[in-house]
């Protein structure tokens, strides 16, 4: 079982909405989504989702964002998703359920009583806490690499993602996660560049991949860094999704086509797209 987590960022949130729109998201891709911003799109994907009986996790207790107060906490508790909980406290202190525990600061995490719980456990591979930790666990990764400058992924293209979903059975974890296309940090806005990028995962061997794909410096405008990016994004579109195009490239593709530019935030809902249809067309063996 997949559970993508995501900081609530719009796009994200709509990329996860239009793929439930079009059933191209698998009833096992269980995302759990940390809210930062109290949006119309969390509330449209929440409702959308529970619409379609798909399991959604959102964070209780969010760290930073609108969320992190506690008028807002109790609007998080009446929100259609199953809850989860980022264990930043001792476990044994806790006063509200959840459906899932989130470890958030691992030496709180090793200081707490485990034995009674009973609940799923989002958990880094660390050796200390596995062994501590009593409970169904989920193994989370951030497997993206982010570099201060996007000029930096010109040394190197093309690199492994993650191999989590041929391994988490055999070494007894319930399922898998990953932060998609982001890391494990939060931020909201990267640094200027004089590049555009689209970072895409694809399947080789089983194994989950990611290009990181760089227009150049000389084009003018965003408009013509984007039609050359997509240039190299068309030749690699076999690579990318064999021979049926998902629905987050097919998006950029049909923007390419009308010799548009879509904006950064489009770009970025439709690499997430494209990851989580790869990821559910893997998960029920259609890849």
């Amino acid at each position: 079982m997949y559970y993508p987590y995501f900081r609530g960022k719009q796009f994200d949130l709509l990329a996860l909405r239009t793929l439930l729109e079009n059933d191209g998201l698998s009833k096992k891709v269980n995302p759990i989504i940390e809210p930062i911003k109290n949006t119309a799109a969390l509330h449209k994907l929440l409702s959308y989702a529970q619409k379609k009986q798909h399991s959604f996790f959102l964070v209780q207790n969010p760290q930073l964002g609108e969320f992190n107060t506690l008028n807002a906490s109790i609007l998080l508790q009446e929100l259609p998703a199953k809850k989860a909980l980022l264990v930043n406290q001792p476990l044994e202190t806790r006063r509200s359920s959840a459906d899932l525990l989130v470890i958030d600061q691992p030496s709180i995490a090793l200081a707490s009583d485990w034995t009674d719980n009973q609940k799923p456990v989002f958990i880094p591979p660390e050796f200390r806490l596995l062994n501590k930790v009593i409970g169904d666990k989920i193994i989370s990764q951030d497997h993206f690499t982010r570099l201060p400058k996007l000029s930096f992924y010109q040394a190197c293209t093309d690199e492994p993602f993650s191999s989590d979903h041929l391994s988490y059975k055999e070494k007894g974890f319930l399922g898998f996660s990953d932060f998609s296309i982001d890391s494990r940090i939060y931020y909201e806005k990267s640094f200027p560049s004089t590049l555009l990028s689209l970072h895409l995962v694809y399947f080789s061997q089983e194994q989950l991949r990611i290009h990181h794909f760089l227009s150049t410096e000389e084009p003018a405008t965003q408009k013509e860094k984007f039609l050359e990016l997509m240039q190299e994004v068309c030749a690699w579109q076999k690579v990318l999704c064999h021979e049926s195009l998902t629905k987050g490239l097919s998006l950029l593709i049909d923007y390419a086509d009308q010799k548009k530019f879509p904006g950064m935030g489009v770009m970025r809902k439709a690499s997430v797209m494209h990851h989580m249809e790869l990821m559910s067309r893997y998960l029920e063996g259609k890849s």
